[in-house]
């Protein structure tokens, strides 16, 4: 198994291009990248960064879709020993301002536009000096640590902005005129990557990734779900989301070649599987599922696919499109288990695996380095075998805490450098972790700790409900009772629905309260949607108390 334990980044592909200089590791619209080809720009652009005041522990934000040029950034910053930033391209202006400033990201490299979000213009509105100073001359009071920014497309709106490609040709003419300009930094334990929190509960807090925890893991990944330098994969995840990071560098890490789409698009990617033989695939289940009913689908386009990873959690499990992913791709589907702190895919299940297995999210440890325990959310004390509770991780694929945040950082990792992740998760007999929700939203009722996303599934099986969520409602006799806000079609009332649980869950997952909404409220993450649950509770946080009292 490949790992880099004293590697940066950029050391462990250069290791890589060493050994496979013309093996393609990228392929986009119009280009493929050979891993020589893929060095070669990430040194050029490295040097131009440089150019621009770029250096060790500085951060670079990198606001683009899935492209070459976002690999070839995170390489450059890893080679100057600066740490990238992933923005979300969901984002709206108040949330790059937020970012910008709380990383104090002093380059940020972007493009025009993608899916109708117009970038330039959210960046005009969120830093307004980019419209009205020169490159050399841009300073602004808005974000005081931006120094540069750089688009891929011109920009006359952004007077102050640069263009990567005169970025990049400053720095090979550099590379020309002076050979042994960039000595690439060496520090492994460095942050090389800051992902953000979704912010669901609360301002999105930055989780420093060092490149020994993200290469090292992403290696890992790949030896666990089988992918190997004869592979090629799709790339579906966004890369300013840790799960679609660790995908990308999977495949890297290992010498295989990864096709890229700017932005998931069904009938693109089944194009994108058949034209290319791509044998791995990895997503989530809605996106299967989108592509199963597209007009583009069938199945010899797809029958090169031979090993994903399929994630349900953001939408809910669904057995049926499980089943349905399995049979009609043909390969045996696993579900990850990861978080922003913790890398994606810490417990996968095992291709090998029985079915019942592997329709858990969850799994094995994708490595033996990696410590777990369930232990009691309010004691911190480690609870038996089979017993719901915290799921507590510790080993190389932590982050080293939050970025300017040591109140959050001490409450989430000790001193004997445990994370308590926040999920509710159980442990069986064989070392395999299941999660079951968040801690947020279990609720404590009767004296039972319950699962939503159990009383959720049980709801939905009902076939005229589109979707349900499941929050906790402070009760004065039951401590917290379970409320439940539902999409359906017109046939189906509360009465039905009740009476639908009633040999389905036990009587105390019985919702004490059905609301039908035509939609949840959510918030945006790299990996879609997410509901806000924190919207939910308000909205329920005193139905059930007595007439004159709150929590308050």
């Amino acid at each position: 198994m490949l790992e880099w334990p004293d590697a940066t980044i950029y050391e462990g592909i250069a290791d890589v291009a060493a050994e496979r200089p013309d093996r393609p590791a990228l392929v986009d619209e119009t280009t493929t990248w050979t891993y020589a080809d893929l060095l070669a720009e990430s040194r050029a652009l490295a040097r131009g960064l440089a150019a621009l005041g770029v250096e060790a522990d500085d951060v670079v934000a990198v606001w683009l879709g899935n492209r070459p040029e976002w690999v070839a950034c995170q390489l450059a910053a890893s080679a100057l020993g600066a740490a990238t930033v992933a923005v979300n391209t969901r984002y709206r202006s108040h949330e790059l301002e937020y970012m910008l400033t709380d990383s104090a990201a002093s380059v940020l490299v972007t493009e025009a536009s993608l899916l109708g979000r117009d970038f330039h213009g959210m960046l005009a509105d969120a830093v307004p000096e980019v419209g009205s100073q020169s490159p050399d001359d841009f300073d602004s009071d808005s974000i005081p640590s931006l120094e540069a920014v750089v688009s891929l497309e011109a920009a006359d709106e952004l007077s102050a902005s640069r263009s990567y490609d005169g970025v990049l040709e400053a720095g090979r003419t550099r590379g020309e005129r002076e050979p042994e300009a960039l000595e690439p930094a060496s520090d492994a334990t460095a942050p090389a990557t800051i992902f953000y929190t979704s912010g669901t509960t609360s301002d999105p807090k930055g989780c420093l990734q060092s490149s020994r925890s993200l290469l090292n893991h992403s290696a890992h990944v790949a030896d666990h779900v089988g992918v190997t330098a004869a592979d090629v994969g799709v790339a579906t995840l966004p890369f300013c989301g840790i799960w679609g990071y660790n995908t990308l560098f999977s495949h890297l890490a290992v010498g295989a070649t990864l096709v890229t789409q700017t932005h998931f698009d069904p009938g693109e990617t089944i194009r994108l599987v058949d034209d290319h033989e791509a044998t791995s695939l990895t997503g989530l289940g809605v996106m299967f599922d989108r592509m199963l009913d597209h007009e583009r689908f069938a199945r010899p386009r797809v029958d090169s696919v031979q090993r994903g990873v399929v994630g349900f959690v953001s939408k809910g499990y669904d057995e049926t499109l499980f089943e349905r992913i399995e049979e009609t791709f043909g390969f045996p589907v696993v579900q990850p288990y990861g978080l922003s702190e913790a890398n994606s895919q810490l417990f996968v299940g095992d291709p090998d695996d029985p079915l019942e297995r592997r329709k858990r999210v969850g799994g094995p440890p994708i490595h033996p380095a990696i410590e777990s325990t369930i232990v009691d959310p309010d004691t911190r004390e480690e609870l038996p075998t089979g017993e719901e509770g915290e799921l507590a991780i510790r080993g190389y694929p932590l982050a080293d805490g939050y970025l300017g945040k040591p109140e959050a950082t001490a409450d989430a990792f000790d001193e004997s450098g445990w994370f308590y992740t926040g999920d509710l998760c159980v442990m069986d007999d064989d070392g395999y972790v299941y999660y079951r929700s968040r801690l947020d939203d279990a609720l404590r009722t009767r004296g039972f700790l319950v699962a939503p996303r159990e009383i959720s599934a049980a709801i939905e099986a009902h076939p005229a409900v589109l979707e349900c969520a499941v929050v906790g409602a402070p009760h004065p006799r039951h401590g917290e009772v379970p409320v439940a806000f539902v999409v359906a079609g017109d046939d189906v009332d509360s009465t039905a629905l009740e009476s639908f649980l009633d040999d389905r869950v036990a009587d105390y997952k019985v919702p004490a309260a059905l609301e039908f909404v035509d939609e949840f409220p959510t918030t945006e993450g790299p990996n879609g949607e997410k509901v806000q649950k924190t919207v939910l509770r308000e909205r329920v946080r005193d139905r059930f108390q007595p007439v004159g009292e709150t929590d308050d």
